[in-house]
C-alpha cells in the first residue's frame, strides 16, 4: 500500500512518485489540456466510419485521429474507474455517427505505437469517492468493495443521491464515506459536467472541453489514505495544492505534509532518479541473486525468470521455489512502475511440486491485487507460463519520459 507521495517540480515539469516501504511503485508525470491525454473530453469530428470494424476515426486535434469503437461500451474499461473494476454497465444507446459529424468523446488510451488515442462516448468524470457517468443512468459499485452488507448500504445511500438520467460508480475510496461526503462529491461532479455541457455550446471541432488534471490533486484523490505517512513536496504551489486537498477531504493528513528543504534535488537525494533509470533497463536483480529479464514488444511483454547467481544451499527444487517466489513478488511492482499494459507472459522456472506452483501463483496474485491497472491473470500452464492483462492507460514509463523530453 502506498505510504509516501512525493511531488517534485523542476524545469516546469511536475513528477509525482508513489512509494511503498521506501521503494518506487509508480511515477506520475503531470500534465493537462492535451487532446489525446488520458481522461480528456473532446468535441471531435468524425473523419471516417469503418462499418466492417464497427468503429470510426475521430479528429480530436491531435497528431493522429482517435479510434472510437461503436460497439456497446463496457463500464469497467471506459468510464475512468477501471482501476476499481465496477463491472459491465450494460448497453448504451448512442446516435449513429456519420462522416463529418460532431461527436463528444473521452480519451481512454493515449496514442501509442503509431496508433491514435482510444476513445469512448461513455463519459466518466472521477471524483474522490464517485465517478459520474452522465451517459449511463445506473448505480455501480467497485468490485473491490466485496462485503454484501456494505454494498447494500452504499446502494441504498446512492439511491437517494442519484438524480433521474444520471449514473454513478462508487469508487473503492467511497467504502467508508458517509452520505454527506458522497452527496458533496456528486454535487461537485454535476457542476463539472454542467461546465462541460455549457462549453460545448457553440464550440468548433475539434475542441478540448475538459483536460484531465494529471497533477498532485489527482494523485492525492486517487492514492491518499489514512496510512500515508507523509506527502513531501519541493514547491510552494504543490504545498498549497496538498493543503487544499487535505482541508477538503482528509484533515488529519494535513499534518503529514512536508516541504523539502535540502540543497540537493529531492528525487536525486532520495534515490528516485536511480529507480527511474533502473526501470528503463531490461534486467532486474532479485534479492536471492536471481534475475528477471523484461522485454517489451508491440504485441506483448515477456518476463523471463532465471536463477542467475542463486545456486541455493539445499535442493534444486528449493532454489527454484525461492527464485520464483521473489520473482512473483517483484513482477507486479515492475509492471506498474514501467507502465506495461496489454498482455504480459511470465516464464517462471519449471516447478515439479504442485504446492510450490500454488504458493508462487498466490504470491503473484497478492501483489497484483493492489495494482489499479490489473485486469485478470491465468494460472500456471504446463510450460510454467502465466498470462496476465493490464490496462494500457497513458503509456509505458519509457514512452511518457520520451514524450516529456520531446515537449
Amino acid at each position: 500500500m502506498i505510504d509516501e507521495i512525493l511531488c517534485s517540480k523542476s524545469g516546469g515539469r511536475v513528477r509525482i512518485a508513489l512509494r511503498e516501504d521506501g521503494r518506487l511503485v509508480d511515477l506520475i508525470i503531470a500534465g493537462a489540456g492535451a487532446p489525446d491525454a488520458m481522461g480528456s473530453i473532446v468535441l471531435g469530428r468524425v473523419s471516417a466510419v469503418l462499418p466492417g470494424m464497427e468503429a470510426a476515426f475521430v479528429d480530436i486535434g491531435a497528431e493522429r485521429a482517435g479510434f472510437l469503437s461503436l460497439t456497446a461500451p463496457r463500464g469497467e474499461a471506459e468510464n475512468g474507474e477501471g482501476e476499481d473494476g465496477a463491472g459491465d454497465s450494460g448497453a448504451v444507446a448512442f446516435d449513429p455517427v456519420h462522416e463529418g459529424g460532431e461527436v463528444l468523446v473521452q480519451v481512454t488510451k493515449t496514442a501509442q505505437a503509431g496508433k491514435g488515442a482510444g476513445l469512448t462516448r461513455s463519459i466518466g468524470l472521477a471524483g474522490r469517492y464517485l465517478v459520474l457517468t452522465p451517459m449511463q443512468p445506473r448505480i455501480a459499485i467497485s468490485r473491490r468493495i466485496d462485503d454484501t452488507e456494505t454494498r447494500a448500504a452504499i446502494e441504498e445511500t446512492m439511491g437517494g443521491i442519484t438524480q433521474p438520467g444520471e449514473g454513478f460508480i462508487v469508487r473503492t475510496a467511497g467504502r467508508d464515506a458517509d452520505a454527506r461526503a458522497l452527496a458533496d462529491d456528486a454535487d461537485d461532479l454535476r457542476r463539472l459536467w454542467a461546465t462541460i455541457v455549457e462549453a460545448r455550446r457553440g464550440a468548433s471541432c475539434p475542441t478540448v472541453l475538459h483536460g484531465a488534471d494529471r497533477g498532485l490533486g489527482q494523485a492525492l484523490r486517487d492514492f491518499a489514505h489514512e496510512g500515508v505517512r507523509r506527502i513531501l513536496v519541493d514547491d510552494r504551489g504543490a504545498e498549497a495544492d496538498a493543503e487544499a486537498f487535505c482541508d477538503a477531504h482528509m484533515p488529519d493528513l494535513g499534518t503529514r505534509i512536508e516541504t523539502w528543504g535540502e540543497a540537493d534535488p529531492m528525487f536525486e537525494a532520495l534515490g528516485v532518479e536511480d529507480e527511474i533509470a533502473a526501470a528503463l533497463e531490461p534486467c532486474v536483480v532479485l534479492p536471492c541473486g536471481g534475475t528477471l529479464i523484461i522485454e517489451e514488444t508491440q504485441a506483448l511483454t515477456a518476463v523471463d525468470v532465471n536463477t542467475g547467481r542463486h545456486v541455493g544451499r539445499s535442493s534444486h527444487a528449493d532454489t527454484v521455489r525461492l527464485t520464483n517466489l521473489e520473482a512473483a513478488a517483484e513482477v507486479p511492482r515492475q509492471l506498474r512502475l514501467r507502465g506495461l499494459g496489454g498482455i504480459t507472459v511470465i516464464d517462471f522456472i519449471h516447478m515439479d511440486r504442485e504446492a510450490d506452483q500454488e504458493e508462487v501463483l498466490a504470491t503473484l496474485m497478492q501483489g497484483l491485487a493492489g495494482d489499479p491497472g490489473f485486469i485478470r491473470a491465468g494460472g500456471i500452464s504446463e510450460l510454467g507460463l502465466v498470462e496476465l492483462a493490464r490496462r494500457r492507460g497513458d503509456g509505458s514509463l519509457r514512452q511518457r519520459l520520451e514524450a516529456l523530453e520531446g515537449s
